[in-house]
């Protein structure tokens, strides 16, 4: 029987060529956009769950309140005293551990020297916590001690090749480590990368301290123990109290508040944004954005299959009822057109896991993730995979089956079938569910164009064009300030810049610097929390960052040293009435006084992601040993042959700083690079909902070719009788454009609502606009257009006669 089973599907796909390749194209192309958005999506969730105790991990969060109530900050670093003291005064955690970022610094091994930016200062246990297996060295021991450092193999082969680094010295700027380890490189899907991981340090505040928090703490909670698990919300519940207990004096006199949360391991990938982050983090709602379209396109393909099968009713039915009168009983052909559906399914796995082999290398380079097809088999991908194509397969063949299967021998064999409308309902909600989808997807796509566009076109407030930054050395010692001093006139004499600056950060970098201040004539409880960055004179003349009152500071006044510029949002923020009211007055960080000189225009440090903070810009040359955290160089260049620029650049930086490792970047290709996942993600979104009205269009040209087959007698006797081309094609598709049009109305509300909460996302934002909608619109109603006259112009230029002579 089965092999009666498989010769009658075969010869119904033979039959039935044009029908079966759309529908095999459909569901192929809908199947391997679905693995592929799978597979992206399973190594997003993936994050840190190669720990063994990932489900016992969580990081410790600290949300900080002004005296008044008003959050100022959500931190993923916290104060190093907290972790060890969960440990001592509460049971439920068993272990804990802490890094340090050190941000960058300059790793050097004899004349290799290499600036480095994922590595930590890290607890002497911190390798069996993060499951960190050394090939090399014993990890009890490895970061027991001081001045000590384990590498990644990658890492370990850039500074000695094929030499055993065990026992080596390398040096960190200016401080020499030993080599005790080596370990396998960390993966990829971590919340953390790691090249390199130090000794703790040795600064006793860095075991104490309950106000320096850039310290990333994590504490494992102890296993279940008589069946109950550790509640994370009941821990967490007590430590309000562990805070006032050990730094409840502060409290008490700043009137500010903290507040700790904990966070899961395995949620800090998708679902954390906060301040200090170790990485930049993935985004939770375009994962499951692009969930939402992968099933939108399966079920497009699958509904594709539904249409045409069941439009081809007429054609079955004779085959129906043909094999009941010779005794064909109904439950087999109920098997008959189930096996033949999951025959055409299998088929199309098949070519899809061939399409997903051939494209995933180019999905990679969009996505810049790390995918790989033996994913499907080890994250659990392949059983959630089979589970929806089995019951997809199942249900979109049953409806056809049982419409099939039902109909009345004597009926058909009559001729009475020739006329039913069976299915007609079905088939045309079915295309409104297509569009209404496709419709959708349209105008998220548009929207993510809209908003990244506005992004790149909004004003920053500074000027970022024709700007070269380069590092600044980390390897430095007294003479550094006369250098720095020495290497910019340099730069400026030759004209390889037409202005040199020197900060701590520049636009499109974090500032993890901030402090607490006050202004002197108000209470001393009433702090605010500020963003601080160094700067010396000529940043804002570089950057073209105005001044609203005042003026900027000035290396000939000495009393500069122990003076502030704000921007208009720490104005506001202290409650001055004006920028020219806040001119002079004096304003505390802790004892010391700091006048404000002049206000500075606001500008978006980090992008539009982030509302502007309240900024207070400190001379780099508050200290006249020392150029006081000097980070970077922003050089203005020309211009024309930028090559030859950047290598006469490279020859005095050398001159000026050897023993650092020359690297530089252009601020706008950098800026631009916080959007950078927006726009993947706007591409990524673009190309499935693409693939999306593709194949739902697929479905349309099958329905349109089906009902033109059927009509061919109906279009000779009206073109007998004088019917124009024109009347025809309307004829034929007006129906289907009425369809489209419905889909339209109920897409619209759908997309608005889950397009609005995506831009909630965005500190400043556009909104969608009816022109998105009326282009979207458009587009869908434009593509069914096309693919529903293709068929119908060339039905109404058919010979009457040919068509009247074949019925």
């Amino acid at each position: 029987m089965f092999k009666s089973y498989l010769k009658i599907a075969w010869r119904n796909f033979r039959n039935q060529r044009f029908f079966s390749l759309i529908n095999l194209l459909g569901l192929s192309v809908g199947m391997a956009a679905c693995l592929v958005i799978g597979l992206y999506v399973t190594f997003e969730k993936s994050y840190d769950n190669f720990h063994t105790d990932a489900d016992r991990i969580y990081r410790i969060q600290l949300d900080a309140y002004q005296s008044e109530g008003k959050l100022a900050w959500r931190s993923a670093t916290s104060f190093p005293a907290i972790a060890p003291t969960m440990k001592k005064d509460y049971p439920e955690v068993e272990d804990f551990t802490r890094l340090y970022d050190a941000n960058n610094g300059v790793v050097s091994f004899g004349d290799r020297h290499f600036r480095e930016t994922n590595f930590f200062y890290a607890d002497s246990n911190a390798l069996s916590f993060f499951n960190i297996g050394l090939v090399k060295g014993d990890p009890k021991t490895a970061l027991i001690g001081t001045r000590k450092v384990v590498l990644s193999e990658s890492t370990a082969r850039k500074y000695f090749g094929d030499t055993d680094p065990l026992n080596k010295t390398v040096k960190l700027d200016t401080s020499s480590y030993l080599v005790t380890g080596v370990f396998k490189d960390y993966p990829k899907n971590s919340h953390l990368e790691i090249d390199l991981l130090f000794s703790y340090l040795t600064e006793p505040d860095a075991q104490t301290s309950w106000g320096w928090y850039d310290f990333f703490s994590y504490v494992k909670l102890r296993p279940a123990r008589n069946g109950e698990p550790t509640n994370p919300q009941q821990l967490e519940a007590k430590l309000p109290a562990m805070l006032m207990k050990y730094n409840g004096e502060w409290y008490r006199r700043s009137g500010k508040k903290n507040v700790l949360l904990l966070q899961p391991l395995r949620d800090i990938h998708l679902e954390s944004h906060l301040n200090q982050e170790a990485e930049v983090n993935g985004d939770g709602q375009t994962v499951q954005f692009l969930v939402w379209v992968a099933f939108a396109i399966l079920i497009i393909a699958w509904i594709n299959y539904i249409n045409l099968s069941t439009s081809r009713a007429l054609d079955r039915a004779r085959e129906v009822g043909i094999r009941k009168v010779v005794g064909a009983l109904r439950s087999g052909l109920i098997r008959q057109f189930i096996l033949e559906s999951l025959l055409l399914n299998l088929l199309a796995f098949g070519l899809a896991i061939g399409l997903v082999w051939a494209l995933l290398p180019s999905f990679n380079l969009l996505t810049g993730k790390p995918l790989d097809f033996s994913q499907f088999f080890t994250n659990g991908l392949w059983a959630n995979g089979l589970l929806v194509f089995f019951t997809g397969t199942v249900l979109s063949s049953l409806y056809p089956a049982f419409v099939l299967s039902d109909y009345e021998p004597i009926a058909v064999l009559k001729g009475r079938f020739s006329q039913t409308t069976q299915g007609m309902g079905l088939r045309q909600t079915l295309i409104v569910v297509q569009f209404a989808a496709s419709v959708a997807l349209i105008i998220g796509t548009l929207t993510v164009y809209k908003q990244l566009r506005f992004m790149q076109k909004q004003a920053l407030g500074f000027n970022k064009e024709q700007t070269l930054v380069l590092q600044a050395p980390r390897v430095t010692d007294a003479s550094f300030p006369t250098r720095s001093e020495t290497f910019k006139q340099l730069l400026l004499q030759q004209n390889l810049a037409e202005s040199a600056t020197g900060s701590a950060y520049v636009p499109g970098i974090e500032i993890l610097w901030t402090n607490s201040f006050r202004r002197k004539d108000e209470n001393r409880e009433n702090f605010s929390t500020m963003f601080l960055t160094s700067i010396d004179n000529d940043f804002l003349d570089s950057y073209q960052i105005g001044l609203v009152a005042g003026r900027n500071f000035n290396r000939s006044f000495g009393t500069d040293s122990m003076a502030v510029l704000l921007n208009e949002t720490a104005v506001s923020t202290f409650g001055f009435q004006s920028a020219a009211d806040a001119l002079d007055k004096e304003i505390m960080s802790g004892n010391n006084p700091l006048k404000i000189i002049g206000v500075a225009k606001d500008f978006h440090q980090q992008g539009l992601k982030r509302v502007k903070d309240p900024m207070v810009f400190l001379s780099v040359y508050r200290r006249p040993d020392q150029l006081r955290n000097l980070n970077y160089y922003s050089l203005k260049v020309r211009t024309g042959n930028l090559p030859a620029t950047i290598a006469a650049v490279e020859r005095q930086f050398e001159q000026a700083f050897p023993g650092n490792p020359f690297e530089y970047f252009f601020l706008d290709e950098f800026f631009s690079q916080q959007y950078k996942s927006d726009q993947q993600f706007g591409t990524v979104f673009g190309l499935f909902a693409g693939l999306a009205i593709f194949i739902a269009s697929l479905g349309l040209l099958g329905l349109i070719s089906f009902t033109v087959a059927r009509r061919t007698r109906e279009i000779g006797i009206r073109k007998v009788l004088g019917s124009d081309v024109s009347a025809i094609v309307f004829l034929l598709t007006k129906d289907f454009i009425r369809l489209v049009l419905f889909s339209i109305v109920i897409a619209v509300p759908l997309a608005w609502y889950l397009m609005t909460g995506w831009l909630a996302g965005f500190a400043y934002r556009t909104s969608i606009g009816v022109g998105i909608i009326v282009v979207a619109g458009v587009m869908a109603l434009a593509i069914a257009v096309l693919t529903v006259s293709f068929q119908s112009i060339k039905a109404a230029f058919m010979n009457p006669v040919t068509s009247l002579r074949s019925e």
